[in-house]
């Protein structure tokens, strides 16, 4: 029978050795599974420890796959939980898996017949969250990239690792005040509306109730999760200072006073997703993800229903008449629609020339 599995990620790596030493100690029968970038190392090393409430069983360095973090974890995890599992030695596995990785990359690596993956957890720094969600600086400024062409924002991975929990593991909220811890609980929940919050005292008081908790449902996939994710944090309502809020059009925008507006629009959020509909390609449908101060268009794809703009945004004081202002100004004029465009593509470089250019 497939023994329960735990898999925790979290950005600060300290937090993370700190739960895993304090769950082996509470729950007795589980055993952890922890990978670590050596900082001594000149290039990327991964060190794999096995430990338990006795201490340290095992310490391996990995050799590395394609230069890459992820791709090493991943080709690791199978052999690690069979050994485990062919011990016998105990009921329950935790995964710790190192910072600058996210959870479903390390999920499809399982096999359903050895581990049952039953709770993804997220560490959540208290004090440092919303500076790490809300800049755009890359892993790679942290010395965090997980492969030398690791591109990734900071706020795009914790934002993932927050979206992909079931649990989240917040740590260091006694150090907040009042109105910024319930500012903090405010926007996880909006950020994580399926996650449950568990606080971590000192000591680590709590951390037991984050392994082991069945709240993931192996059945679902990820596309079935983030559907209703999405529905779940429209149902939020603005709290603490933080604001969920749609916004839709039936009507394309203006391509060059978007890209005039985009500072002003990222600038007010954490967090914005959807896809929106440009004047002059009017036969593209493009993905927006906007993490922190980083915004990224997905490839353009062709139109599946009619043509509509959509964005989900979150934010902290967020003046949410006044955003929805910004972006209705973006939308093209009926002047505009009439006749070849006239304004230089701003976005030729992020989504490749549009194949015909024209007004919708």
């Amino acid at each position: 029978m497939p023994f329960p599995l735990t898999v925790l990620a979290g950005l600060s790596t300290s937090l993370r050795d700190d739960l895993v030493r304090c769950a082996v100690l509470r729950r007795p029968g589980l055993a952890a599974v922890a990978y670590d970038v050596d900082p001594q190392s000149t290039g990327i090393q991964v060190v794999r420890r096995v430990v338990d409430a006795t201490g340290t069983l095992h310490r391996e360095v990995l050799e590395l796959v394609g230069c890459c973090l992820s791709c090493t974890v991943r080709a690791d995890v199978p052999e690690v939980l069979q050994l485990l599992a062919v011990a016998d030695r105990w009921r329950e596995v935790l995964l710790a898996l190192p910072a600058a990785m996210q959870p479903d990359s390390v999920l499809g690596a399982v096999d359903p017949d050895v581990a049952e993956v039953d709770t993804v957890t997220t560490v959540v720094d208290a004090v440092l969250l919303r500076e790490q969600v809300g800049g755009d600086d890359l892993l790679a400024d942290r010395g965090l990239a997980a492969a030398p062409t690791d591109r990734r924002s900071t706020a795009g991975l914790v934002l993932g690792q927050l979206e992909e929990s079931d649990v989240l593991a917040v740590v260091g909220l006694e150090r907040l005040d009042t109105a910024e811890a319930r500012t903090l609980q405010a926007l996880l929940s909006h950020l994580a509306p399926l996650a449950l919050q568990v606080t971590v005292g000192p000591g680590g008081v709590g951390c037991e109730d984050l392994v082991g908790t069945g709240r993931r449902d192996p059945r679902s996939t990820a596309e079935e999760r983030e559907r209703l994710a999405a529905l779940a944090v429209e149902l939020c309502v603005p709290e603490c200072g933080v604001t969920t809020l749609r916004w839709t059009s039936e009507r394309p925008m203006h391509s060059a006073r978007l890209s005039a507006a985009l500072p002003q629009v990222i600038g007010q959020v954490v967090r914005s997703r959807g896809h929106i509909w440009l004047a002059d390609r009017p036969r593209d449908c493009v993905r927006w993800e906007s993490a922190g101060g980083s915004l990224d268009f997905g490839d353009p794809e062709r139109w599946r229903g009619l043509p509509q703009c959509s964005l989900v945004l979150t934010g902290v004081g967020v003046d949410a008449d006044a955003l929805h202002d910004l972006l209705d100004a973006c939308l093209a004029t009926d002047e505009e629609l009439v006749g070849e465009p006239t304004w230089e593509d701003p976005f030729a470089d992020a989504l490749g020339p549009a194949e015909q250019r024209e007004r919708a």
